[in-house]
């Protein structure tokens, strides 16, 4: 049998502790929280003590970490600002690197971790776990059934809290406030619908159209993201989200094909997430087959990526999301930046 996978996790926030914990936990057989590294040392001491970490392999330094523990892999989730960084300095360190989304804040950073990794020769991946959604997974496998695709659009609209602000107590709310810090709308919550939407279209963006801004909140990045995109294959999408708007239909997206429609809901009920449309039967509920206990606890689709991964990891495969997609959907976000300032349609690589 094959040792697990000896993991390092390069921050230990909210995300770690409310939903990375659970899959690490679901998969123990095939990784191990081996290392730990946070700034914030009640962080260190939760995690610490959630996945029994030797107290020695806790660390505020994560270069501390990278330079005596020995690991296989790092997860890293931080504030997005630091992501390009950290990844650079695990790839100098020979480890597979797992980050979490956004890739960096800008195109050149993220032009910088593709050299390096492949200087390197690590296995690197983003986590994109809207795609492993018990729903999207379902709809991505009937997508050869409703034909050729020409619209898809997506939406992701919530209210933050009233105080919501770089200067907010809780440190998840802070940094995403921060333009410092790589926070922002588009880059933070609407970066899922981008990538979910693009997916059922089966096409890459070529043109972006998009306005990006601050409309309500007292905070120095977008609380509003409303996306225009022309596909490759002439189909077009639009991706909607904010942080100053009541909703009660958080987030979903659909797809619209020659011969019928499919649309995803996120992090809802898991039995009702999934719908067809067709043109004898109008809009119906799609069960989800192979749904355990676990699988409908899995609704931001968190331990499905996981999984798909570390196994893939294990085996010596390419990882399910490649560097590729993540830029692309980075290229996307900066494209719409610049098209809300120049007032035009941006080319992707153009």
């Amino acid at each position: 049998m094959t040792s697990p996978i000896r993991l390092g996790l390069i921050g230990c926030g909210g995300i770690v502790q409310k939903t990375h914990a659970r899959a690490y936990h679901s998969l123990s057989k095939i990784v191990k929280v081996a290392a730990i590294a946070d700034v914030v040392p009640e962080n260190l001491e939760t995690v610490g003590q959630d996945f029994n970490v030797p107290t020695q392999n806790r660390y505020t330094e994560y270069r501390d970490m990278l330079a005596n523990v020995d690991i296989d892999a790092v997860v890293i989730a931080t504030p997005h600002s630091l992501h390009a960084e950290q990844v650079i300095e695990a790839a100098s360190a020979d480890v597979a690197i797992i980050s979490e989304k956004p890739m960096a804040t800008s195109l050149e950073d993220a032009d910088r971790i593709l050299e390096t990794i492949n200087r390197n020769g690590v296995p690197y991946t983003v986590v994109h776990n809207y795609l492993f959604t018990a729903g999207m997974q379902t709809a991505t496998a009937m997508l050869p059934e409703i034909g050729e695709t020409y619209y898809g659009r997506s939406t992701g609209m919530g209210l933050k809290p009233s105080d919501f602000s770089a200067n907010h107590p809780t440190p998840a709310l802070a940094w995403r406030a921060s333009k410092s810090k790589g926070g922002g709308c588009i880059s933070d919550t609407s970066y899922h619908e981008i990538y979910s939407v693009c997916t059922l279209i089966q096409s890459p963006v070529r043109y972006v159209e998009a306005r990006v801004k601050t409309m309500r909140l007292k905070i120095d990045v977008d609380d509003l993201a409303m996306i225009l995109c022309e596909h490759e294959n002439g189909a077009i999408t639009t991706i909607s989200g904010a942080w100053c708007v009541p909703a009660t239909d958080f987030g979903w997206c659909e797809v619209h094909a020659k011969e019928g429609s499919l649309r995803i809901r996120h992090r809802y009920n898991v039995k009702d997430a999934l719908s067809q449309y067709t043109q004898t039967g109008g809009w119906k509920q799609i069960e989800l087959p192979n749904l355990d206990e676990d699988g409908l606890k899995d609704a931001s689709g968190h331990q499905r990526y996981f999984e798909a991964t570390f196994n893939a990891l294990s085996k010596g495969e390419s990882l399910p999301i490649s560097p590729e997609k993540a830029y692309h959907n980075l290229a996307i976000i900066d494209a719409a930046r610049k098209a809300t300032i120049e007032r035009r349609a941006i080319k992707i690589g153009g």
